[in-house]
């Protein structure tokens, strides 16, 4: 390629001296404005043509199959000196035939998978043991025949030499392969530790430090996606509310502690007593709501019954070594087409709560009858 290069730009500067010459000899002394017209044309012209002339070389390098005998040649020269530059790179660098073949496997792709370069470059089986499930292998080779002459970045699981699954992020081309033969190549990052944060941060924003149980926002959260689903589908959803008795007894008699302990306990039993499709979480304070979806209140009522039949039969053992017991009301409420806001269907549910309430606690309480 430069070897052309500077034979263009050879042939363009003999061009323009040869014009000169001519001009400058011609005998009636017009060939200085000539000369200076043609030297400013030559010059206008002299970027454009060197551009040509570098765009038709880079096309021609760019045909399926065809390398130019001038990059065959530059190869050898500058391959060890690009080989020594990626293969300490800080971050992973591969590169990969048509086939999905690694041809080049640098020392960070080694320490964060584990896997030699001699394992990995050209063992056609190599996808197998980073993606064991062939489900998961098959939407990779997919994605990686997606390429064709594109750019992208994307996310992958990857399983390591030890046994370990890390979060890899990759940025990848498989235009103008600095190398023949590459098909794609590209450089990854090992993000799992910057996944991990990500999920914890997740974990603080959306969870009851106290309890472990999802908190207000979460439970609204997926409130709103359930009414939304059970519109759509016109399925049953019930929200209950459940609160604990006298709760404010507990702390005045035997301190906050005593009722945190107190709180812990009782999340865990109803998180342990409901289905798997359930979802519980911290209302507030000494309230919690349980969300049962594609279930009526008839239905709902066998599980909320034997939550509150549980809990009534419980000791809870203080700090202090003494022991305590409550109760606690329960308020259910059945969505149906006419509640549009999430808060329709919560002030049903609490009215009931009010109602079990006032009836002397211990209890379970409707809104409605099934709709």
């Amino acid at each position: 390629m430069f070897k052309r290069l500077k034979r263009s730009i050879g042939g363009v500067i003999f061009l323009i001296l040869g014009c000169q010459s001519l001009l400058l000899c011609s005998p009636d002394g017009s060939g200085v404005a000539l000369l200076t017209l043609t030297t400013i044309c030559l010059t206008l012209l002299l970027p454009g043509l060197l551009y040509l002339c570098f765009k038709s070389q880079e096309l021609e390098i760019r045909k399926p199959g065809k390398v130019s005998q001038d990059t065959l040649e530059e190869a050898p020269y500058l391959w060890p000196v690009f080989r020594k530059v990626v293969e300490n790179m800080p971050v992973m660098f591969d590169a990969v035939d048509e086939n999905g073949v690694v041809l080049f496997w640098n020392k960070e792709c080694e320490r964060v998978t584990g896997y030699t370069s001699d394992e990995i470059v050209g063992n056609p089986n190599a996808l197998e043991l980073f993606y064991p499930d062939p489900v998961q292998r098959a939407k990779n080779v997919e994605e990686f025949l997606e390429f064709n002459g594109s750019y992208r970045d994307w996310e992958v699981d990857l399983l390591c030499k030890n046994g370990e699954t890390r979060s890899l992020s990759w940025s990848n081309t498989s235009a103008n392969a600095p190398i023949p033969g590459w098909y794609t190549w590209g450089i990854g990052v090992d993000v799992t530790q910057r996944k991990k944060a990500e999920q914890q941060l997740t974990e603080l924003a959306t969870r009851d430090e106290l309890t472990g149980l999802i908190n207000r926002r979460k439970i609204l959260e997926i409130l709103t996606s359930e009414m939304d689903r059970a519109a759509r589908y016109n399925a049953p959803l019930t929200l209950c509310i459940v609160d604990i008795d006298h709760f404010k007894e507990v702390n005045d008699t035997h301190g906050h502690n005593a009722g945190d302990i107190v709180l812990k306990r009782l999340a865990d039993t109803i998180r342990k007593k409901v289905r798997i499709t359930d979802s519980v979480g911290r209302y507030g304070g000494e309230e919690f709501c349980i969300i049962l979806p594609h279930t009526t209140t008839s239905q709902s009522r066998c599980i909320l019954e034997r939550i509150r039949q549980t809990i009534s039969s419980m000791t809870f053992m203080l700090d202090s070594g003494t022991e305590t017991s409550l109760t606690i009301s329960l308020g259910q409420a059945q969505y149906h087409p006419e509640i549009k806001e999430i808060r329709e269907l919560i002030n049903l549910a609490d009215t009931a709560l009010y109602r079990a309430k006032q009836s002397g606690r211990n209890r379970l309480c409707t809104s409605a009858p099934d709709l």
